[in-house]
């Protein structure tokens, strides 16, 4: 057996580091997992797309979690990475509309048919909206981050956070057809 200055076998060691690793990123990941899971769901509409995602996500976090030095910065780090996967999965599942087995999963978890429909009118525009404003807005409405953890993730200032956001909303309040109509009078 391979021993060190101190006596203690390398294999001790290296089992001793990998457990940190692992403990330290537990303790990461654990806060922000359910976030993963909704910002998953909501970009792939999918269980199974979501699931992968979410594995993928975790295991290339969990590889590369060396390259973070600085532990308030995982937020940023894991979810750039799910972007990233899911952008991915998205490219090679270009669909414009709800399919048949999403409709029918939304039916089958007992939601109602009003209910369903609104929902897959609301993936539907969020499909149309650009990747950058399709992100913002479910980081921020669905998935809860604030506009500095998703400036962390997407780059740029909160500034443009904010108005990523305002235009996305903006923009599919058009195309669910509930625009605000002001009166201007004379």
């Amino acid at each position: 057996m391979d021993m060190n200055t101190n006596g203690t076998s390398f294999n001790h060691q290296a089992d001793l580091a990998r457990k940190a690793k692992q403990e330290r990123f537990m303790n990461l990941l654990r806060p922000y997992h359910k976030r993963l899971e909704r910002f998953a769901l909501t970009m792939t509409r999918n269980r199974e797309d979501a699931k992968d995602v979410v594995g993928e996500t975790v295991l290339l976090a969990y590889e590369h979690l060396e390259t973070l030095r600085n532990d308030d910065a995982f937020i940023g780090f894991l979810f750039t990475i799910a972007s990233r996967v899911a952008q991915k999965r998205m490219f090679k599942r270009r669909e414009d509309t709800a399919t048949d087995e999403q409709v029918e999963a939304l039916y089958d978890n007992f939601t109602q048919p009003d209910v369903a429909f609104d929902v897959q009118l609301l993936y539907e525009a969020l499909d149309k909206l650009p990747l950058e404003q399709r992100e913002a807005v479910i980081m921020a409405e669905i998935t809860g981050l604030s506009h500095k953890e998703i400036q962390k993730i997407q780059g740029g200032t909160i500034s443009g956070v904010k108005v990523r956001i305002f235009r996305a909303k903006r923009r599919l309040a058009q195309l669910l057809g509930v625009e605000k109509k002001t009166e201007v009078s004379s």
